[in-house]
C-alpha cells in the first residue's frame, strides 16, 4: 500500500499558514502523519505545490509531486497521486489530520480487498471523511481524470460513479479504533483548540 498525503490546499483558514507544517507535540503534522503511515505503507507521496519545501523529508521512500491539473482541490491531489502510484492500494490523507490511525487504515484495507470495492471511507459524525480513506488508484484514475476534464471537480461526487463502502462509527468502536484520526484541523481556532487539548 502507497501513503498519499494531500498537502496542495490553499490554507485559506489557516491565514495561510501550511498545515503541513503546524507543530503538535513538538512534531510538524506531516512528520507525524509520515510516522503513522510508514507503519503500513511502502511508499510514501506527498502532493504540494511547492515540492522544494519538503525537501528535507525526501528519501528512498517517499517523493513529493505538484498537481498536474492545478487548482482544482483534492480531485487534482488525487489524480497526481494515483498517477504516481504503483502498488494495488493507496491510503490518501489530508496534511491536516494529525492524529492519523495505522490500525484503521489497516481495517479499511481489509474490508477494500475482502469486497473488491474500489474504496473504503469512514463516516464519522455524519460525514464522509474522503481524506483518511483507501483507494484503488488504478481503478480510478481514468475516473478522476475524466471528471477533471469535464470539469467536475467536487471530491465527494466521485462516489456517484465508483463501488465503495462506509464505514460507520459503531463499526469503528466494534473494532476497537478511536474515531479520533477523522478529526482535521481546518482553521487557526481549531488548531488552538486541539492545542489546549494536548496541553491539559
Amino acid at each position: 500500500m502507497t501513503g498519499v498525503i494531500l498537502a496542495g490546499g490553499r490554507n485559506s483558514r489557516m491565514s495561510g499558514q501550511n498545515k503541513a507544517f503546524l507543530k503538535m507535540d513538538g512534531e510538524l503534522f506531516v512528520e507525524r502523519q509520515i510516522r503513522e503511515m510508514r507503519k503500513v505503507c511502502k511508499q510514501l507521496i506527498i502532493i504540494a505545490n511547492d515540492p522544494f519545501a519538503y525537501d528535507f523529508l525526501i528519501n528512498e521512500d517517499i517523493i513529493c509531486v505538484p498537481d498536474i491539473y492545478t487548482g482544482h482541490g483534492p480531485l487534482s491531489g488525487f489524480h497526481a497521486a494515483f498517477s504516481n502510484v504503483d502498488m494495488e492500494y493507496a491510503w490518501v490523507v489530508g496534511c491536516d489530520y494529525p492524529m492519523l490511525s495505522a490500525p484503521a487504515a489497516q481495517y479499511m484495507l481489509s474490508r477494500l480487498a475482502a469486497g473488491q470495492y474500489d474504496a473504503v471511507i469512514p463516516i464519522v459524525g455524519g460525514m464522509h471523511q474522503m481524506l483518511h480513506g483507501v483507494y484503488r488508484p488504478k481503478r480510478l484514475l481514468p475516473l478522476i481524470t475524466d471528471r477533471l476534464e469535464t470539469r467536475q471537480y467536487r471530491l465527494s461526487g466521485l462516489l456517484d460513479g465508483i463501488s465503495w463502502r462506509g464505514l460507520e462509527e459503531q463499526e469503528w468502536h466494534e473494532q476497537g479504533i478511536d474515531t479520533q484520526f477523522a478529526e482535521d484541523v481546518d482553521t487557526t481556532e481549531q488548531y488552538a483548540a486541539l492545542l489546549n487539548q494536548r496541553n491539559s
